[in-house]
């Protein structure tokens, strides 16, 4: 597969990667509404479905990232942005999991609905500007038409 090639795909699926996140986040205030309404069973179970998507959407921004093709079209900008708000996934899935652990249902509530929700909408924003780069870095390598 070709640089082009590949960077039209990265591109595509960072589209769609994008859009998944935006759905993440309604889901993320659904498990919300739940927890408030005692319905912890029902959050917790939404949640879980919620991360477990989230962990796969990681999974694949970081295969992009390491992406040579990706890589060699300049996206660095990209990389060490995605990089920062990883870390800070990390810090807040971690006060998420204190939260379970002592089953504090309104802060973890609160928790997803204003700052996991709205770290997912800075997830999508992410996305869309990697999409946006891998399209410009396919433009970029293709072939002169003769």
């Amino acid at each position: 597969m070709q640089d082009c090639e590949l960077l039209t795909t990265i591109h595509r699926a960072s589209r769609d990667a994008g859009e998944a996140f935006g759905a993440l986040s309604h889901f993320v205030v659904k498990a919300s509404d739940h927890l408030r309404a005692g319905e912890i069973a029902e959050g917790n179970g939404l949640l879980a479905r919620v991360l477990d998507d989230f962990s796969h959407l990681a999974c694949f921004l970081s295969d992009v990232t390491r992406s040579s093709a990706f890589r060699a079209g300049g996206g660095q900008e990209e990389i060490n942005e995605i990089e920062k708000e990883a870390l800070q996934m990390g810090e807040l899935l971690q006060t998420a999991s204190e939260a379970l652990k002592n089953r504090d249902w309104i802060f973890l509530a609160d928790l997803l609905e204003y700052e996991f929700s709205q770290k997912l909408e800075s997830w999508q924003g992410l996305v869309t500007g990697l999409s946006t780069a891998a399209e410009a870095d396919a433009i970029g390598t293709m072939a002169p038409v003769k």
